[in-house]
C-alpha cells in the first residue's frame, strides 16, 4: 500500500507514546480520520510546527482503518492572523467542534470541508466582530448536513415570507410560521428576516439584526451535535 496525498485541515492532536502524536484531521476526500505522526515530539522534528492546530495542509497518508500513518506534510496556509486574534480564535475552534462533533469518516465532506476553508479564510481577511460568519457557517453547515431551515414560507400555511406581515420561527418546524397559523414565541422582525436572507442568498439590507438568527442557528447546531459545545460558551466572552 503507498501513501497517498489529501488536502486537510488539522483539528487537535495528542501525545502518543514517548516521541509521537495522533492527529484528527478533516480530510476533504475521507472525512475525520484519525493519524498517527512518528517522531514528531523529537527536538529534531520539522514536522510539528506543521501540524498545528487549524492548519491547512497538503498530508501524505499511510493505511486504512482507525489509525493511518502520516507519512509527509506541507503546509498550505497557516491561518496565523487567526491564530493572532483571541475573538478569531475562538469562532474557529468553535468551527472544528461542530466537525469533531458531527462528522465521521468515509462521509461526503467535501462541501462541508470547502465551506470551512471558506469560512476560515474570510475570517482572517476581516477586521469586524459580528457574528455574520459564525452564523454563515453554522447555517450552510445545516443544509449540508440535511437540517435546512425553511425561511421562504410558512411551514403551515405555504404563505409566502414578505416583510409587510408578521411571522414568528417554530422550533419543531424548523422554519418561519405565520402569526394566523401559530402563537409563536419568538417573533422575527423585518431585519431578522433580512439577516436570514443575507445568510442564504447574500440578499443585502440596510439594518441585519443576527441576535435571534443566532439564538436559533445554535439551538440546532447544539441538537445535530447531541450536546452542547463547549466552545459556545466562550464565544460571548469578550
Amino acid at each position: 500500500m503507498v501513501s497517498s496525498n489529501f488536502d486537510a485541515l488539522v483539528l487537535k492532536n495528542i501525545n502518543f507514546k514517548d516521541s509521537d502524536k495522533i492527529y484528527s484531521l478533516f480530510v476533504r476526500e475521507l472525512g475525520k480520520v484519525s493519524c498517527k505522526a512518528k517522531g514528531v515530539r523529537k527536538f529534531s522534528s520539522k514536522r510539528m510546527s506543521s501540524l498545528d492546530t487549524l492548519n491547512f495542509l497538503r498530508v501524505g497518508i499511510y493505511g486504512s482503518g482507525d489509525l493511518r500513518l502520516i507519512t509527509e506534510t506541507k503546509v498550505i496556509h497557516s491561518f496565523n492572523n487567526i491564530k493572532n486574534n483571541l475573538s478569531k480564535l475562538k469562532t474557529s475552534y468553535y468551527f472544528l467542534e461542530i466537525i469533531n462533533k458531527t462528522i465521521y469518516e468515509d462521509s461526503d465532506t467535501s462541501k462541508i470541508f470547502d465551506l470551512l476553508l471558506k469560512c476560515l479564510k474570510r475570517l482572517e481577511e476581516t477586521n469586524y466582530s459580528d457574528t455574520r460568519i459564525e452564523n454563515f457557517f453554522e447555517y450552510h453547515f445545516l443544509k449540508l448536513m440535511g437540517y435546512s431551515l425553511n425561511i421562504s414560507n410558512c411551514g403551515i400555511c405555504n404563505k409566502e415570507v414578505t416583510t409587510n406581515a408578521s411571522f414568528g420561527f417554530k422550533f419543531d418546524n424548523a422554519g418561519v410560521v405565520c402569526l394566523n397559523c401559530s402563537n409563536s414565541l419568538l417573533i422575527l422582525s423585518t431585519a431578522d428576516l433580512d439577516a436570514f436572507m443575507f445568510l442564504e442568498n447574500g440578499r443585502k439590507a440596510e439594518n441585519l439584526d443576527f441576535k435571534k438568527v443566532d439564538e436559533i442557528l445554535k439551538y440546532y447546531i447544539t441538537e445535530i451535535s447531541g450536546s452542547s459545545l463547549k466552545s459556545q460558551k466562550f464565544l460571548s466572552i469578550s
